[in-house]
């Protein structure tokens, strides 16, 4: 795979060698030579990476960074100046700089600092996709999961678990007594809940919000981080009433 680097600078020679410099290591270069030329490539092509002079004539690459950080977030900006300030540092820090480095800029560096870009937007990459596909499961699941942080307060809550639960009032950051006040069939889960019976499948019949049987099996299983640090627990719901699944 090639990566697809952007480099910014207003001097000719530097963007000719940056571009010599990387292309040899197998990366595909884009140059912009000035501020709006680097908006117009930000806006319309998809980078991997970016090296980002600071001052651009008479105006600033800040300005870019905070483009380049508003659309493509997961792209590493490195800013790169040749007269290097502490609050211009710490402005481009804190607008999302993924690093700072100075003229003059020796090959060894620029692909170390284009190796350390590439992987980190590789892996940033990845997470968010893993995300996204846990979240589409978390989504499609026919049992209802419910996800508590070490406070037992809800974090997350599916779609088959509101369903379950009748409850049409956002229940997100509550605990499973307040859930309860919303939700009728949650009362009859707050004392499992609450005493963490793990591992254990319960069956619970209640009524539904127009009064119908609603029966459903319920089991808990605990997180834990390292060294068995409890971090919460996870709820998992099943409609067994006699019409879940029923087509009308």
């Amino acid at each position: 795979m090639s990566y697809r680097i952007l480099v910014v600078d207003d001097e000719e020679s530097i963007r000719f060698t940056f571009n010599a410099f990387l292309s040899d290591a197998g990366y595909v270069v884009e140059t912009a030579g000035s501020l709006e030329e680097a908006l117009e490539k930000i806006e319309s092509i998809s980078f991997d990476a970016i090296f980002l002079d600071i001052l651009l004539g008479r105006e600033s690459g800040i300005s870019a960074l905070q483009v380049s950080r508003e659309r493509h977030p997961n792209v590493p900006v490195i800013m790169a100046t040749g007269a290097p300030e502490i609050t211009t540092a710490a402005e481009a820090v804190r607008l999302g700089a993924f690093d700072y480095i100075t003229k003059p800029i020796h090959q060894d560096e620029l692909l170390r600092q284009a190796k350390l870009a590439v992987e980190h937007k590789m892996l940033v990459d990845q997470r968010e996709a893993y995300q996204l596909r846990m979240a589409a499961v978390f989504q499609s699941v026919h049992e209802g999961i419910m996800v508590f942080d070490e406070e037992m307060k809800l974090l997350e809550i599916n779609t088959a678990a509101e369903d379950i639960l009748c409850c049409e009032t956002s229940l997100l950051g509550l605990t499973p007594r307040e859930i309860g006040a919303y939700c009728p069939p949650m009362k009859m889960l707050q004392e499992t809940i609450e005493e963490r019976c793990e591992g254990e499948i319960f069956q619970l019949e209640s009524t539904d919000g127009a009064g119908q049987p609603l029966i459903f099996g319920l089991t808990m299983a605990p997180l834990t981080g390292h060294g068995q640090r409890a971090l919460g627990a996870v709820l998992v719901l099943r409609d067994e009433s006699p019409s879940a699944g029923q087509v009308e």
